[in-house]
């Protein structure tokens, strides 16, 4: 069983674009630190009631996406290569694997990677075969199931086999699911030639492309491998799927700690930052660690390969926004260390410089 089983219906031709390297003033920390913590609207949703977030992204980004997860041996070694790699990608598990394979711990350190998560369903079943009551229980079971190892429910899912029509939509949509198709499919459960599947992802790429893997397949492993530094060197992005982010989700996961409990966090942006005497990169964040609940929790960076210096600290609202000067290794790892005595620290994944997200000045 796969998460597909062909390619979608029509491709997008968008030209690709390559992104030009951003440099920004030192500056520019404070206000986009401020930018990042501004608060959604009370009961905002984003994506709900659209039925499809695929094709439509930012210029020069790619997302990844991985079906039918998690792996006991193969997602583990997966997160690795995207960390070597400083990718972000976006998982789709299937509800009956977490239920025999993964806890929240799991669950948690994929987020603090800076990689998203969304609804796969709890059973694999072809959803436009199902009556309503049943594809509204499997969807919202499975939400559920995120939910209790995440702390929130997701914003988007995949259908098994991308195989949707109007009514499963509107089951999802009202469920606050925003689904998420691909286009491109290597289909790597054939066990295609790597060096083939590198030149057809080539040839799809184009500003938002969503590329369908699965994080149970061996090959996914080598493909990442592969696409991941040649991307890279033409200029592309990775990125998760913005719908797959939902508003409220650092407050939600801080809620799952108590003491004892590894730290959990996320890096907002990394951004290259430069003015006439130096340069290096902005690094802005939030990590929580119940052990520590009035903030002041340590946050180490690698540089220059294995040199492990602390970076920052915590404030009161578990916030924290760096500029590292000087040169840096990149992709650039951080953690957030332990508070507590017996477990340990939490990787905060290895990110690469990309540009300064939206914003908007907070009121007042």
């Amino acid at each position: 069983m796969t998460g597909s089983s062909a390619r979608p219906d029509g491709r997008l031709n968008v030209r690709a674009r390559r992104p030009a390297k951003l440099v920004v003033a030192f500056g520019l920390l404070a206000a986009l630190s401020a930018a990042l913590w501004v608060a959604p609207p009370a009961g905002a949703q984003e994506g709900v009631g659209h039925a499809e977030a695929v094709g439509d992204g930012p210029p020069g980004v790619v997302h990844l996406t991985f079906d039918d997860g998690p792996d006991q041996l193969f997602t583990p070694v997966l997160l690795d290569v995207l960390d070597r790699h400083g990718v972000r990608a976006t998982f789709f598990p299937l509800g009956r694997n977490l239920e025999r394979r993964w806890g929240s711990d799991e669950i948690q350190d994929l987020l603090n990677r800076g990689h998203a998560l969304g609804n796969h369903s709890i059973h694999h079943r072809q959803l436009t075969k199902e009556h309503p009551w049943r594809v509204a229980a499997d969807l919202d079971e499975a939400s559920a199931l995120l939910a209790s190892l995440s702390g929130f429910r997701p914003g988007c899912y995949r259908a098994p086999y991308g195989d949707r029509n109007a009514t499963v939509d509107e089951v999802a949509g009202s469920l606050g699911l925003v689904h998420v198709a691909w286009t491109a499919d290597p289909q790597e459960w054939r066990n295609p030639w790597v060096p083939v599947v590198v030149d057809y992802l080539v040839g799809e790429r184009h500003d938002g492309s969503v590329v369908l893997l699965h994080d149970r397949k061996w090959l996914s492993l080598h493909i990442v491998e592969e696409v991941a530094p040649r991307f890279l060197a033409d200029g592309w992005r990775f990125d998760v799927v913005p719908d797959c982010r939902p508003p409220g989700e650092r407050e939600a996961r801080m809620a799952t700690r108590t003491p004892g409990d590894v730290p959990v966090g996320r890096i907002e942006a990394i951004v290259e930052v430069s003015d006439e005497l130096s340069r290096g990169v902005a690094v802005v964040g939030w990590a929580y660690d119940a052990d520590r609940p009035d903030g002041g929790l340590v946050v180490r960076a690698a540089l220059d390969g294995d040199r492990v210096v602390d970076v920052a600290t915590t404030g009161p609202d578990h916030g924290f926004a760096v500029t590292i000067e000087g040169a840096v290794t990149l992709p650039l790892c951080l953690w957030a260390v332990n508070a507590g005595t017996v477990r340990h620290d939490s990787s905060l994944g290895c990110h690469r410089p990309g540009p300064v997200p939206d914003w908007q000045p907070p009121a007042g």
